[in-house]
């Protein structure tokens, strides 16, 4: 018994000690993870997928005092895939070339990493955490269609991915009927808030699910509200009837107790914008999609309206009293955000990462120099970048955003019925309205946005000459087969 309690007391004793120790312990955690995922990168990548969905509760529940070490997790597994993926892969990886402007593509990061030069940032450790927080999640775009070696295994890896937002959901619903100052309704230490977020009015606290801040959950419902109808177009996917009448509706619900307006408007554009594609041919291999697709929006609308009235009625009082519109929030609130943050930054700007939360975070932690000049917050990410990295980063930012987007629209174009062209439609949906949200500053959207938009890109697969008669035989990965077959 005293054995038990001793192991069980560990996570207490971790939590206590002091950051010196934790960074230690974590520096030894990550070697041991980077050389694993270095072996086993597919798989380090799938634990990465997982790892971001959870980060959030390990920061706020288990470990609030290494919450920055934690935040690094899925990184780390990242680190260990990127260098075996880029500078040691197997020959079934350096079978396959994919066909994108890379030079256009790597001289835009070109462009966009001198911010990190900027001696207003004063440190070269935030320069790195600037590059960071820009470019990390970019390589893995590229490894994605080389992540699953089937059709049939992505359809059923994913499908199992997307019902994680079961339980996700459930703890959602415990936050919406928990107190604000609930333990359930607490942000990342980091946060100067005590309690929750509320609606602005009421006692109910607006959720976050296993995320750190409101901005994860919201990633979280769209992203999977995304997932969930692209796997309902695909006659290949199992337990289809588990995401058509429990997951959507929990997601659903989900968005309207975030309060989040753009969760919802988000949600129905991309399932809008698969219905309206449905018009004009097939997406997937399911020949009832557009019938599953109306069922699935009455469903989540009905039980989410139904099942929680209250958090219908906190959403659309919210939607009353903000004070603006879709159009003042896409347009306006864009270009005002845009043409202000061009006069503070000037041509060069503050540089990369200066008004991140996390920046100043770190340097508190660490005891290091403060920035020269703290650069403007403003509530559009579009006019933060802007303020970073001064108009030519800016351009070249959102150049190589808009870039993936026309990426994923040649794939959906080119691509027969099936799970790819599926994929890449939802790569266009999602992909295009968070070129307006938060990304840069959003880390949870930044790794699901190019995660999602590397799977568009497995229409630009093609075998390299050396792989396609190795041996003096020709020889066919899955990849290929799956595209002959409709992939």
């Amino acid at each position: 018994m005293n054995n038990w309690i001793s192991i069980a007391s560990i996570p207490l004793a971790v939590t206590k000690a002091p950051l010196g120790t934790l960074l230690t312990i974590g520096a030894f955690a990550a070697t041991g993870l980077i050389a694993w995922s270095y072996s086993h990168w597919r798989t380090a990548v799938k634990v990465a997928f997982i790892a971001v969905l959870f980060e959030g509760a390990i920061r706020k529940w288990i470990l609030p005092q290494g919450e920055e070490l934690v935040y690094f997790l899925k990184d780390v597994f990242l680190v260990g895939a990127y260098l075996k993926f880029y500078f040691s892969p197997d020959p079934d990886i350096r079978a396959y070339r994919l066909r994108i402007p890379g030079m256009v593509i790597f001289v835009l990061c070109a462009i966009v990493s001198l911010s990190a030069l900027n001696p207003n940032i004063n440190s070269i450790l935030l320069s790195t955490y600037g590059l960071k927080i820009y470019f990390f999640y970019v390589p893995m775009a590229f490894m994605m269609p080389l992540l699953f070696k089937s059709e049939k295994e992505m359809v059923n890896q994913l499908t199992w991915y997307a019902l994680i937002a079961i339980p996700i959901c459930l703890l959602g619903f415990l936050q919406w009927k928990s107190d604000t100052f609930s333990i359930l309704n607490t942000f990342a230490a980091g946060m100067d808030e005590k309690g929750a977020t509320t609606f602005g009015f009421g006692d109910k606290a607006r959720i976050t699910g296993t995320f750190s801040y409101l901005t994860g959950h919201t990633t979280f419902v769209i992203f999977f509200s995304g997932l969930c109808i692209t796997l309902l177009s695909l006659k290949e996917t199992p337990l289809k009837w588990l995401l058509l009448g429990v997951t959507l509706p929990m997601l659903v619900a989900n968005a309207l107790m975030g309060g989040s307006r753009a969760s919802l408007i988000t949600i129905a554009f991309i399932g809008g914008g698969f219905a309206i594609a449905s018009m004009g041919g097939r997406i997937g291999s399911s020949k009832y999609f557009v019938r599953m697709l109306l069922i699935g929006t009455l469903a989540a609308a009905a039980g989410g309206a139904y099942m929680f009235t209250d958090a219908w009625q906190s959403w659309s009082l919210r939607y009353q009293v903000s004070g603006d519109n879709i159009k003042q929030r896409v347009f306006d609130m864009q270009y005002e955000a845009v043409t202000k943050a061009l006069a503070d930054g000037g041509l060069a700007g503050y540089g990369m990462g200066t008004a991140h939360p996390a920046t100043d975070a770190i340097r508190q932690r660490l005891r290091m120099p403060a920035i020269k000049d703290k650069a403007p917050v403003y509530d559009s990410e579009v006019g933060q970048v802007m303020v970073e990295l001064g108009i030519v980063g800016f351009l070249s930012w959102y150049t190589l955003r808009l870039m993936l987007v026309f990426l994923a629209w040649s794939s959906y174009r080119r691509s027969p019925p099936g799970a790819i062209r599926a994929l890449s439609l939802a790569g266009v949906l999602i992909t295009t309205p968070y070129l307006l949200m938060s990304v840069v500053y959003n880390h949870t959207a930044n790794f699901l946005v190019f995660g999602l938009g590397g799977f568009a890109l497995i229409p630009l697969l093609e075998p390299t000459i050396q792989r396609r008669f190795a041996r003096g035989k020709p020889t066919q990965s899955p990849h290929a087969a799956t595209h002959r077959s409709g992939m």
